[in-house]
């Protein structure tokens, strides 16, 4: 085989394999999935910019890395995002009270508890009325 027939192969494999990883991946896993089209598009753009094997496989590896490093920061958001969506629900009165309770809530620090550590949370102190 030549090796430009085995280029074309590796980047048709390439963009098969970046699709299909793309397209099983579920909403939550943007590290994968940005992974695997960053490995398409690399593949891509070394296959054009070598015309030889090495430069698709290199354009693969770097174009996989970036999509990881991209969808990672992708995830983080997301995941910062939830985390103070809970906190401002935690920090604000049920609604299945017409008033709120009487109480607050306290930051209690974080323990080691029967040989576990207990990080850092709130809970909430009834007082009476």
């Amino acid at each position: 085989m030549s090796s430009k027939r085995i280029g074309l192969s590796l980047l048709a494999i390439a963009i098969f394999v970046s699709f299909s990883l793309s397209s099983c991946a579920s909403s939550g896993y943007n590290t994968q999935k940005g992974a695997a089209i960053g490995a398409g598009i690399g593949a891509i753009a070394g296959q054009a910019i070598g015309r030889n094997t090495q430069g698709t496989l290199i354009g693969t590896a770097a174009g996989a890395l970036a999509g990881a490093i991209l969808g990672n920061a992708f995830d983080q958001d997301l995941m910062w995002t939830k985390v103070k969506e809970t906190e401002a629900k935690t920090t604000s009165c049920d609604s299945t009270y017409e008033e709120c309770p009487p109480g607050k809530w306290v930051q209690v620090p974080g323990k080691w508890v029967g040989g576990k550590w207990v990080p850092s949370h709130k809970v909430w102190v009834p007082q009476d009325p």
